[in-house]
């Protein structure tokens, strides 16, 4: 036995100098990293860059932390909890393909009582004759027709305002004829956030942006939306909704007289109201994903770029308050990436802003991801840091266009 231990200690002593040796060479490297941080210059800009960036950064954290990372959509099961009859608005305009194909989607719920309401908002082509037609085979379906040739300059609020009127029951719940359910649990989800005390339920629907750069910034300009709105009125502070997935009660609606404060507004059917009705005890939000309604996303740069004016044009009438604390986010974005590149330029060197930017977009990177594939908006988070540097130059030019535009055509 011994002399098989002496014939095996000569390659103990090699695998241990080799060992000790990597182990040895790691030290060294370690020790020129330490010696070359050590030598890294550090001045008083680098203290001014390092507070400013880090300012940016902090007040970005304050609304992707206290707001939007509260925001967990959930894959509830159908506990049947709301059991009211409900009224199902559908505003449609030359949608009779969509109405076609997806109509029985709605019709087809899986909900004790319930009607839908098509309002045909001035179609040119056949939505009214199908409608008609299809409502003598479904009794679930009302319709209500608007001629284009009797109004001429309506707008959806008018539309919504004879839905509403239209419908029979008091909960209201309201879409729009390009969206689809995610399935037939819908009208149950939603109500099933109602209360007695909170009956306003702000709804999410997740856009399909669609290929290629356009479709991921849609999406992701969609899901900080989505994030926002449903983070602040979980944190008491609603200010608006998506007219695409919104409940409301009768009760509500004419506790304000509809939309007659903002009637002048071609839009504002769903953020403006909102503003007007709800309160941190009145609104809930579902973030069941059995809930959701989906759609689709501008087809090109030129319907894009229409959406957001008209979105934003409508922003200038929301409440001070509102506005004022809806400006620090964008504000914060534009003070990181604006010190951000002065920091690198005129900074000691690039490690401090290089730390900064890392540090900041990682972070964010991390949660908006795992949002955006709660809220199938997941191309929207998958180039966050590009989305967020574009979005950072974008969202200020086309709000103070936005908001010297005298008029928008809806």
């Amino acid at each position: 036995m011994r002399l098989n231990n002496l014939f095996i200690y000569p390659q103990h002593i090699h695998f241990a100098t080799v060992k000790y040796g990597l182990l040895l060479d790691l030290w060294f490297k370690v020790e020129h990293i330490l010696n070359y941080f050590q030598n890294i210059p550090f001045s008083q800009i680098d203290i001014i860059g390092i507070s400013v960036v880090g300012f940016g950064i902090l007040m970005g954290w304050y609304y992707t932390f206290v707001y939007h990372f509260r925001v967990k959509p959930i894959n509830s099961e159908n506990s049947n909890q709301f059991s009211e009859p409900v009224s199902v608005i559908i505003c449609a305009k030359n949608a009779v393909l969509l109405l076609e194909d997806n109509l029985h989607l709605w019709l087809e719920q899986d909900y004790p009582e319930f009607e839908v309401i098509v309002v045909d908002d001035c179609s040119g082509d056949e939505t009214a004759y199908f409608l008609v037609r299809e409502s003598e085979k479904e009794p679930r379906l009302k319709y209500v027709l608007l001629d284009p040739t009797v109004i001429k300059n309506g707008s959806k609020k008018l539309a919504l305002t004879l839905g509403i009127k239209k419908a029979q029951y008091k909960n209201i719940l309201l879409t729009d004829a390009d969206c689809l359910p995610v399935g037939n649990q819908w009208i149950q989800e939603m109500m099933n956030s109602k209360t007695k005390e909170k009956n306003i339920v702000l709804g999410i629907s997740p856009v399909d942006g669609g290929k290629g750069f356009l479709g991921g910034l849609v999406e992701y300009e969609n899901l900080f939306t989505a994030l926002n709105y449903t983070g602040m009125a979980m944190a008491g502070l609603p200010y608006m909704g998506v007219g695409r997935n919104l409940s409301y009660t009768k009760d509500i609606y004419d506790s304000v007289n509809g939309f007659s404060s903002h009637h002048h507004i071609p839009a504002g059917d769903d953020d403006l109201f909102i503003q007007s009705v709800s309160n941190g005890l009145n609104t809930s939000v579902c973030l069941s994903t059995n809930s959701f309604t989906t759609t689709k996303g501008p087809k090109n740069f030129q319907h894009y770029w229409r959406q957001k004016m008209r979105h934003l044009w409508v922003g200038r009438m929301y409440r001070s308050g509102v506005k004022f604390h809806l400006m620090w986010y964008p504000l914060s974005q534009l003070i990181f990436w604006i010190s951000l590149v002065l920091f690198f330029i005129i900074g000691s060197h690039w490690i401090y802003p290089t730390a900064l930017v890392s540090l900041k977009l990682i972070t964010e990177w991390i949660i908006y991801f795992r949002k955006g594939k709660k809220l199938q908006m997941r191309k929207g988070a998958n180039w966050y840091p590009i989305y967020n540097l574009v979005t950072t130059v974008w969202y200020p030019y086309i709000s103070i266009r936005a908001y010297f535009k005298k008029r928008i055509i809806w």
